[in-house]
């Protein structure tokens, strides 16, 4: 009979399963449902081990965007409520529950040449620090620091710190963010959720309405319409200013690593942008930051193969 482990990456839109062969990290029947079908977590797994049959299962590694020390949490950007002994139970079999950009720092570790695009060029130092930072329905950060032959991830909250204008057009939408929220954090602006806002912020400043909602439609808008470029210019460049401020939290002088799925399908406008500029824009630490690679990961599987590896390396 053939064993196996079960791997998950648990976001706010998506959850993606997938099967190893115990000890193995190539991935299996990999499946993806979206969280919007389920009431919670355990009717995922429910409907994923269905579609496998319902394999003998040796271990599961769940990588989740939650605070996955708590017993029974919520979700940060979706509805769900997930009690782990429940999901336990279900699985029957021993579960790691780790931060999902745990996972995508595992998977860095690990991210194959082909599917990693240079955004900006730096000095190769392997074994240093690195930043793990991607947009997504919020903004995951960690770090990865290198100890005795091995990776450790370095999880945080970093999407929740505060927002920090870099000019006085930053300073007029943060002012009028404040009229909505008690505290706007980087995730507001830096992510799939805060591109509509960021729109809808520079209408109010403009006096115009707004014409769209949905971050994909500004997007696609950025190429005829002033507003949804003015929109997706701020977004890269609040994105560049606060990768380049965590990366200063975290001495990433081994790289940054962009991951997620909104940054691969909007590649050539961000190399377009002032990203990079605004990265660089330290003052005094400006050849620091310089001397940093900025590496995009285009690898959709990217955290349930850091899940697997995690399940492998604990």
């Amino acid at each position: 009979m053939n064993h196996f482990e079960l791997v998950a990456d648990i976001g706010a839109t998506n959850a993606r399963f997938a099967l190893v062969a115990s000890g193995q990290t190539e991935l299996q029947h990999l499946h993806i449902l979206p969280a919007v079908d389920y009431d919670d977590l355990t009717q995922a797994v429910q409907a994923y081990l269905a579609i496998v049959e319902k394999p003998s299962l040796q271990a599961a590694s769940i990588a989740i965007a939650g605070p996955v020390h708590k017993p029974v949490f919520t979700l940060a950007n979706n509805h769900w409520q997930v009690d782990k002994a429940k999901v336990e139970q279900q699985l029957g079999c021993q579960t790691l529950w780790l931060n999902d950009f745990a996972a995508q720092a595992w998977g860095v570790t690990a991210l194959d040449p082909e599917h990693q695009v240079v955004i900006k060029t730096g000095e190769d130092k392997p074994e240093e620090n690195r930043l793990v930072i991607g947009p997504g329905s919020g903004l995951g950060v960690a770090g990865l620091v290198y100890n005795k032959s091995t990776w450790v991830p370095v999880i945080g909250e970093g999407g929740h710190a505060s927002f920090a204008p870099g000019n006085a057009r930053e300073m007029a939408v943060l002012g009028e963010l404040l009229n909505d929220f008690e505290h706007v954090s980087v995730e507001r602006v830096a992510s799939g959720s805060g591109i509509p806002l960021l729109y809808a912020a520079l209408a109010k400043l403009d006096g115009q309405s707004p014409q769209y909602t949905d971050a994909g439609a500004i997007s696609a808008a950025a190429t005829t319409d002033p507003l949804a470029q003015e929109t997706m210019a701020l977004f890269f460049g609040i994105l560049g200013q606060a990768a380049a401020s965590a990366a200063l939290h975290m001495g990433a002088i081994g790289g940054v690593y962009l991951v997620g799925g909104i940054l691969p399908k909007i590649l050539s406008s961000m190399q377009d942008s002032d990203f990079v500029d605004r990265f660089c824009q330290r003052g005094r630490f400006r050849q620091y930051m310089e001397e940093m690679p900025v590496i995009l990961s285009t690898d959709n599987d990217l955290g349930l193969k850091g899940a697997a590896l995690a399940l492998k390396n604990q």
